[in-house]
C-alpha cells in the first residue's frame, strides 16, 4: 500500500502539480469523454485520488503516482513515473459567471486546499461567511471549477 494522502493535500502527479479533491475508498464512475464515465475500482487498501491539476482539469491516481510537494515551490518536482487511472477531464463548467477578479487556476487550487479539500469541509467553512444554502451553492461551483466538470455530483 502506498502513502496515503488527504483531501486538500498538494501533490505532484504524472501530469503536473495539483490538489487532492477527493479520496475514494469505494468504486465509482469518473467522467471521461463527452457523455461517458469510466469505472474506477477503489477500496480501503487501494484508494483512488481525484486530483485537480495546476495546468487544467482533473484526473484519478493511485498513491504510488503521487508525491507531496508545495504549490508555491517553483523548484518542486512536477511529475512522477507512475501512470494515471483516467484521462484528464477538462470540461466547460459554468459554476461561476467568472472567477473573482485576479483569480486564476492556482487561486482555485489554493482556495480548495485552504478549506480542507472537500465539499463538506468547504460548506462548513463557508457557512460562517454565507447562509448554509448559499455556502452549498458556492462550494458546489468551486468543486466544479476544481474538477473542471459538473459530472462529479452524486458520484463522489
Amino acid at each position: 500500500m502506498g502513502t496515503r494522502y488527504g483531501e486538500g493535500d498538494v501533490v505532484a502527479t504524472p501530469d503536473g502539480r495539483g490538489v487532492v479533491a477527493a479520496v475514494l475508498t469505494e468504486s465509482f464512475e469518473f467522467p471521461q469523454g463527452e457523455d461517458e464515465f469510466v469505472d474506477i475500482s477503489a477500496s480501503d487498501d487501494q484508494p483512488a485520488y481525484v486530483v485537480g491539476l495546476e495546468t487544467v482539469g482533473s484526473a484519478v491516481y493511485r498513491a504510488s503516482a503521487l508525491e507531496t510537494i508545495d504549490l508555491e515551490d517553483e523548484d518542486a518536482t512536477e511529475s512522477t513515473d507512475e501512470e494515471t487511472l483516467t484521462e484528464i477531464v477538462d470540461e466547460d463548467v459554468n459554476g461561476f459567471d467568472g472567477l473573482p477578479e485576479g483569480w486564476d487556476r492556482n487561486s482555485v487550487l489554493e482556495f480548495w486546499s485552504s478549506v480542507g479539500g472537500s465539499w463538506e469541509s468547504c460548506v462548513e467553512d463557508m457557512t460562517d461567511e454565507f447562509e448554509e444554502e448559499r455556502a452549498k451553492e458556492h462550494c458546489s461551483a468551486m468543486k466544479d471549477e476544481m474538477i473542471r466538470s459538473e459530472r462529479w455530483r452524486n458520484r463522489f
